[in-house]
C-alpha cells in the first residue's frame, strides 16, 4: 500500500476502514458468526488499524490476493454441502473473509468500491437476521461513516494534479467532513425513522421465506440427543423476557417447554402425544387451557416476551389455566406441551395465568394402558447395570414418592455437574455416565433419572426447558438466557399426578455476577424496550394506542392538572437541594465549552513539536505547520493570496528582517514538502518560533 501524502487520503482511509468495521459489528450483533470468525476478523480489522495509527504500509502481491480469494470461492461449496450444511451460514463466513480481506488490501479506487460493495451486503445480511436494537445502532454508525467516506472519495478524486493539497485549502478540513457527514446520517435515519413508525412493517412478512430463523435452539420443538442441551448452555444469548410479580432478584422457576416420553439410547423424542387445536378469538383472547376442580392454591399472571429463535414452544411456569398471546391459534399437547400452530411473528409475546401450589403435582388421576406402555418402555440396548443401581438407591418400599426422592439425592451426592461433552460418541452415553465418567450437564442427570425410574415401574419423562432468570431493575422484568436451559424429570406419583423432579445439583445452577451487569441490564432494557415500540408496533397497535390516548384524553387533562402543582414543587425541592452541585456542573461545563479547544490545539502542537524535533516529521507536518505561519502572519495584518504559491508569496513580501525569514521558512518548507527532507523540520520550527517572539 502507498504512503498516504494528504489529510484527505488519511481521513479517506480511516473513513473506509470504520465503513467495514461498522458493516461487520452488525453481521455479528446477530449471533450468527462463530468464535473462530470473530477472533479472525477482529485480529484482521486490528492490525489494518495499527498500520493506520502508526502511518506504515504492508505490500502484498496482487496475485497473492487473488489467490487467496479465488481459494475460498473453491473452499465455499464444500463448507456448504458437507461442512456445516447450512447456505446462511456459509455465506456469512463467505461475506467475513471478503471484508477483511479487502480491509487489509485496498489500495487502489476499485478496491475501494469492492470494499463497500461488501460492506453493504454484510449490512443487508445483518438486516435480514436481526431485529434487535443493537443492528439500529450500528446501522447509523454505518451511515455515519458512508457519508464520510463518499465526500473524502470526491474531495480526493477532485484535488488530483492539484499543486496545492486539500489541507493546505482549508483550516477545518477535519471538522467540516464530520459536520457533513453528522447531518447527512442524521437526516437519513430521521427520515428512516418516521417512515418507519408511520407505516406498518411488512418487510419480514416478504422476507421470512428468503432465510432461516436466525437462531435455532433444539431440544424444544419434537426431539433432543443428550449432546443438545450442553451446547445450548454455553451460550449467554437473551431467550426470553419475563414479567412476574412478587419475585427477588432471581427468579427460581422453571419454564416448561417441552415433554418427551421415547428415548433410543441417544435422543429423546414425542411419541403418541396426542394435540388439540385451540383458536385464539381477536388474536389475543384469553382461553381456557386446563382446569383443576378447586384444588387450593394461587394463581399468578405474568408475561413473556419470547425472542426469535425457531422454536415454537410456548413456555409456561406452573400448571397454566388462561393464555393471551400475539398467534391466531395453538396446539396443546396431551402431554401439556403448548405449541403454536403457525409462523412466529418477530417476537412472541403472551401473558399467563398459572396455577401453583405445594404438592406440586398436576393432579392426573390415570394414565391409559397405551400411555403406561410409552412411560415404562426402556431403549433396546438398555444397561442392566441400571437396574440394580436403582433398586440398590430406591430401596423396596412401595411408595414411589419416596423412591424418586432417593433417586434424585443418589445422582446429587455422587456425580458432578461439567457442560464440557465427552470428547467422543458413546454407544451408551447414560451408562458411561454412569459408571464411567460420572459428570455431566443436566441432560445426563434428568436422563439417567428418568430411566432409573422406569426400571422400578415408575412411569416418567424427560422435559426440557429454562430454569431461573435474573431481575433486571431498570425496567423490573426478567431476562432468561439460553445458558439458563434446563433438563428435569415428570415422574407419575399416584394420587399427586405428574410430578417434578431434578436430579441437577443445585450448586450447578449457581453463576457469578457479570462485572458488565449494570451496562447489560441497560442494554437489555432498551433491546425491550426497542421491541416494544418499534419491531411490534404494527398498524394494529397503532389503532389502539390512538383509541386508549382518545379514551383517556379528557381524563388526562384532570388529572394533569391536579399533579402539575405538585410537580413543580418537588422540582423545586430538589433544585434547592443540589443548587451548588449544579452550579459547580455549569461552571465547569462552561469552561470546558470556553477552553477545551484551546487546550486541545496546545496539545496537538506540543504533540507536533515533539514529532518535529525528534526527527520523525512527515511532508503532511510541513503543511500543518505553514498554516500556523499564516495564522501568525494574518495577526500582524499579512494575508497570503490564495493563488499565490508559498515561494511567490516569500517574494512578494516588502524587503524586512520578517520577509528574510519567510523566506528562509519557505525554503525549508519545500524541502520537507516535496523533498522529504526530515531535516528541514527542525529549521522550519526554529525560524517560526523566531517569527513568533520578533
Amino acid at each position: 500500500m502507498r504512503n498516504r501524502q494528504t489529510s484527505a487520503d488519511l481521513l479517506f482511509e480511516r473513513a473506509l476502514l470504520s465503513l467495514l468495521v461498522c458493516a461487520f459489528l452488525a453481521l455479528a450483533s446477530t449471533g450468527e458468526l462463530s468464535p473462530v470468525v470473530l477472533g479472525l476478523s477482529a485480529a484482521g480489522f486490528t492490525a489494518r488499524f495499527l498500520l493506520l495509527v502508526f502511518q506504515r504500509s504492508v505490500e502484498l502481491p496482487p496475485i497473492l490476493i487473488n489467490a487467496l480469494v479465488i481459494l475460498y470461492m473453491g473452499f465455499y461449496p464444500l463448507d456448504f454441502f458437507y461442512l456445516s450444511g447450512d447456505f446462511l451460514g456459509s455465506t456469512v463466513r463467505l461475506i467475513c473473509f471478503l471484508t477483511v480481506v479487502k480491509g487489509l488490501t485496498f489500495r487502489t479506487d476499485r478496491d475501494a468500491l469492492y470494499a463497500v460493495l461488501i460492506a453493504f451486503t454484510e449490512l443487508l445480511a445483518a438486516a435480514l437476521l436481526s431485529a434487535s436494537l443493537l443492528f439500529f445502532v450500528f446501522l447509523g454508525l454505518f451511515l455515519f461513516f458512508g457519508v464520510a467516506t463518499f465526500a473524502v472519495w470526491e474531495i480526493r478524486r477532485g484535488a488530483r494534479g492539484a499543486r496545492v493539497s486539500p489541507q493546505g485549502q482549508a483550516r477545518f478540513f477535519h471538522r467540516r467532513i464530520v459536520a457533513v457527514s453528522v447531518v447527512s446520517a442524521l437526516g437519513i435515519l430521521v427520515f428512516t425513522v418516521g417512515l418507519f413508525f408511520i407505516l406498518p412493517r411488512t418487510a419480514r412478512a416478504a422476507l421470512q421465506n428468503l432465510v432461516s430463523n436466525k437462531f435455532h435452539l433444539p431440544g424444544f420443538g419434537g426431539e433432543v440427543d443428550l449432546r443438545k442441551i450442553g451446547e445450548i448452555q454455553a451460550s449467554s444469548r437473551t431467550i426470553m423476557y419475563v414479567k412476574f410479580p412478587n419475585q427477588g432478584e432471581v427468579l427460581n422457576l422453571r419454564w416448561r417447554g417441552s415433554a418427551m416420553s421415547r428415548f433410543d439410547g441417544k435422543r429423546w423424542m414425542t411419541s403418541g402425544d396426542l394435540a388439540e387445536q385451540i383458536r385464539l378469538r381477536y388474536g389475543t383472547t384469553a382461553i381456557p387451557i386446563r382446569t383443576h376442580g378447586g384444588r387450593p392454591g394461587a394463581r399468578v399472571k405474568y408475561e413473556v416476551q419470547l425472542m426469535e429463535t425457531g422454536m415454537n414452544a410456548l413456555f409456561v411456569a406452573g400448571i397454566p389455566e388462561l393464555l393471551e398471546a400475539n398467534v391466531g391459534s395453538i396446539a396443546v399437547l396431551s402431554n401439556g406441551t403448548l405449541r403454536t400452530m403457525a409462523d412466529l411473528p418477530a417476537v412472541l409475546r403472551y401473558s399467563v395465568l398459572s396455577f401453583f401450589d405445594g404438592r406440586g403435582g398436576d393432579g392426573t388421576a390415570l394414565l391409559t394402558r397405551d400411555e403406561l406402555r410409552r412411560l415404562l418402555e426402556v431403549p433396546a440396548s438398555f444397561d442392566p447395570r441400571i437396574i440394580r443401581l436403582a433398586q440398590d438407591a430406591a430401596g423396596t418400599e412401595n411408595n414411589p414418592a419416596l423412591q424418586a426422592r432417593r433417586l434424585v439425592d443418589y445422582l446429587q451426592r455422587n456425580y458432578g455437574y461439567t457442560l464440557e461433552l465427552p470428547a467422543g460418541e458413546q454407544a451408551d452415553p447414560v451408562a458411561h455416565f454412569l459408571f464411567e465418567r460420572k459428570q455431566g450437564h443436566c441432560e445426563y442427570f434428568a436422563s439417567s433419572l428418568a430411566l432409573m425410574l422406569r426400571s422400578i415401574g415408575i412411569p416418567s419423562r424427560v422435559v426440557t426447558g429454562f430454569q431461573g432468570g435474573t431481575m433486571n431493575p431498570v425496567n423490573g422484568w426478567y431476562t432468561v438466557r439460553a445458558s439458563d436451559a434446563h433438563s428435569w424429570v415428570e415422574a407419575f406419583i399416584p394420587g399427586n399426578g405428574w410430578t417434578a423432579y431434578d436430579a441437577t445439583p443445585a450448586s450447578a445452577r449457581l453463576r457469578p455476577p457479570s462485572m458488565f451487569a449494570k451496562l447489560t441490564n441497560l442494554v437489555e432494557a432498551a433491546d425491550l424496550f426497542w421491541q416494544d415500540w418499534v419491531v411490534q408496533y404494527d398498524l394494529e397497535r397503532q389503532f389502539r394506542l390512538a383509541s386508549s390516548l382518545e379514551r383517556s384524553k379528557f381524563g388526562a387533562r384532570t388529572r394533569d392538572a391536579a399533579g402539575l402543582g405538585a410537580g413543580l414543587k418537588q422540582t423545586w425541592a430538589w433544585v434547592r437541594e443540589r443548587v451548588i452541585w449544579l452550579a459547580v456542573f455549569a461552571v465547569a461545563g462552561g469552561l470546558l465549552w470556553l477552553l477545551g479547544p484551546l487546550a486541545w490545539r496546545r496539545w496537538r502542537e506540543r504533540q507536533q513539536r515533539a514529532r518535529l524535533v525528534s526527527g520523525s516529521a512527515a511532508a503532511s507536518d510541513a503543511t500543518v505547520l505553514y498554516q500556523q505561519l499564516l495564522v501568525t502572519l494574518e495577526q500582524r495584518q499579512i494575508r497570503k493570496p490564495v493563488w499565490f504559491t508559498p515561494l511567490e508569496f516569500a517574494e512578494k513580501l516588502p524587503p524586512s528582517e520578517l520577509s528574510a525569514q519567510v523566506a528562509e521558512f519557505t525554503r525549508a518548507y519545500n524541502r520537507l514538502r516535496f523533498g522529504n527532507d526530515p531535516g528541514a523540520a527542525g529549521e522550519m520550527l526554529e525560524i517560526y518560533d523566531r517569527i513568533q517572539k520578533s
